[in-house]
């Protein structure tokens, strides 16, 4: 795009808000249509990451003697064989995270169901926490029994907070034109 067209579309307050919610919802979409590819993709993105830190960390252990540290060195060997693994089955690494998330929300909800059941003498909302608890429990033992879930879930919230977030840039770019739009309150 021309300089020219560039600020003749934003020239108008809240424009940039709208173009920025659209593409947020755009993006939100294509998440949820595409919610496998984007799975392997922030597993992929993981790997590498993973891959780079632990080169850094043991690279770090040969070009410092003074902060030498094995542990350092072990740590970026852990890092590396972890982002190959990741990149080199990606699916693997994806239920591995769902694993992970299973295993926290099963024993989150366990706790908070037993701490609920220990607070309800003094505590009158404890039915709340203890609805919270059970529920979370059950999360837990989907994504234990399904661990493909946990990554899809991750995935799921993002897209629907893309497009939330559109939705509001979209809102908030219609209300700053149409305050542009109105006459001054105070006019001399």
């Amino acid at each position: 795009m021309s300089d020219a067209a560039d600020r003749k579309m934003f020239k108008t307050p809240g424009t940039a808000l709208i173009v920025r919610g659209v593409l947020a919802i755009v993006f939100g979409l294509l998440i949820l249509l595409l919610p496998s590819a984007t799975a392997f993709v922030v597993v992929v993105m993981f790997g590498v990451f993973a891959i780079i830190d632990g080169i850094i960390s043991v690279a770090h252990y040969f070009y410092d003697p003074a902060g030498r540290s094995r542990w350092s060195m072990v740590g970026g060997f852990i890092s590396i064989a972890a982002g190959i693994v990741a990149v080199a089955w990606p699916g693997f690494t994806a239920a591995a995270v769902g694993v992970l998330i299973g295993l926290w929300a099963l024993v989150l909800g366990l706790s908070q169901i037993v701490l609920s059941l220990a607070a309800r003498s003094f505590v009158r909302s404890w039915g709340i926490w203890f609805l919270t608890g059970l529920i979370t429990t059950v999360f837990g033992i989907v994504v234990l029994v399904n661990p493909g879930l946990g990554i899809l879930g991750l995935v799921a919230m993002l897209a629907a907070f893309a497009i939330l977030t559109g939705m509001l840039l979209i809102a908030s770019g219609i209300g700053l034109r149409k305050l542009a739009a109105s006459p001054p309150l105070f006019a001399r």
